[in-house]
């Protein structure tokens, strides 16, 4: 087989324009998790267009439903015109002899804002198709994350004070929570907050407890303090039901994740269910370290939505988990300037 080098230049995801800079792109077009390929027929119908559309098409764990984790449009070279340009999310596929080797390499905001692009260069279809198959993870999370920073941008502008000042007041830390969330119940070390919609019902669910170095970061830890927290807290609608966790259908899933502020964080993503009833749905929580309190937080998204698609939404609301941030004795609730 050709050797052949792949070089990865991934730099840092979309972010919003420093302070005193202004922006004149034009803002970006197309819906939440959608990806323009640009890449022409003889590719796409080639191991090159297997292997990426796989990857881009591939079934969201834990969903109670099958969802891709992002939605496919597709354009060859001649038909990329200055219409599609603006697209919020673009992979540009070249194959041909102008390249000595494979590389993959990101850039933001080329034609628009906030955009991510990712150029994909390589001499042959097998070296190429190689490369995407080896850093399949990286081209999922290179869009996942700039999906989540948009809606976190998003969210910080259009949030629910009354919410936020909950979370500050009884937790001591800083959370972004979107627009609309104005329900609440408290208890001794725990908080669930959701929106007042009988069309999807958000959830989010913030609960603490103290640290024990040698096992709170893992899987069994985390869904044990999670089952033992939901059964005391969210009953179901008959009597003696509580929600839970579904082990069985699809088991909750682990990885090892990073705040917005770059500190550690475990991500659980399940389905929770109701024992005792016929209710579930998604979740997704992030669980990570007050230091200064020694103790463990764990924020959870939920949603509700029978019979309607759930990926967007869950989405954006797991956004907001990532918000996360101790310390901070800011009074503007986490807005950017």
């Amino acid at each position: 087989m050709k050797k052949y080098q792949i070089y990865l230049t991934f730099f840092a995801l979309l972010g919003l324009a420093s302070c005193g800079k202004i922006n004149t792109k034009p803002n970006v077009s197309g819906t939440a998790n959608e990806v323009l390929v640009v890449i022409d027929d003889s590719i796409a119908k080639s191991a090159v267009g297997d292997s990426l559309f796989a990857i881009l098409n591939q079934d969201m764990p834990c969903m109670p439903q099958s969802e891709p984790y992002f939605n496919i449009s597709k354009t060859s070279h001649k038909g990329f015109t200055d219409l599609l340009k603006p697209a919020r999310n673009i992979i540009i596929v070249n194959v041909g002899d102008a390249y000595s080797h494979v590389k993959l390499s990101d850039e933001n905001d080329k034609w628009a804002h906030p955009q991510s692009i990712m150029k994909i260069n390589g001499p042959d279809k097998q070296s190429v198709a190689n490369a995407i198959g080896k850093y399949a993870n990286d081209i999922l999370d290179y869009f996942i994350k700039a999906e989540r920073k948009r809606a976190i941008a998003y969210q910080r502008h259009y949030r629910e004070t009354a919410a936020m000042d909950s979370v500050q007041k009884k937790f001591g830390f800083t959370m972004v929570i979107p627009k609309g969330f104005n329900r609440f119940k408290s208890e001794e070390n725990f908080l669930w907050t959701s929106n007042s919609s009988n069309d999807i019902r958000q959830n989010i669910v913030i609960y603490t407890y103290p640290y024990n170095a040698t096992q709170t970061f893992t899987r069994e830890m985390i869904l044990h303090k999670r089952d033992s927290v939901m059964m005391l807290n969210i009953p179901g609608p008959s009597e003696a039901s509580y929600m839970g966790t579904e082990y069985n259908f699809e088991p909750p899933v682990f990885k090892n994740t990073m705040l917005e502020n770059g500190e550690y964080a475990a991500e659980v993503r399940g389905l929770w269910t109701v024992i005792g009833d016929i209710m579930g749905g998604p979740f997704v929580s992030i669980t990570c370290l007050d230091k200064e309190n020694n103790r463990v937080v764990t924020a959870e998204a939920f949603i509700y939505a029978p019979n309607q698609y759930k990926r967007n939404v869950l989405r954006q609301l797991e956004s907001t988990l990532y918000t996360i941030k101790f310390n901070n004795t800011d009074t503007n609730n986490g807005k950017q300037d």
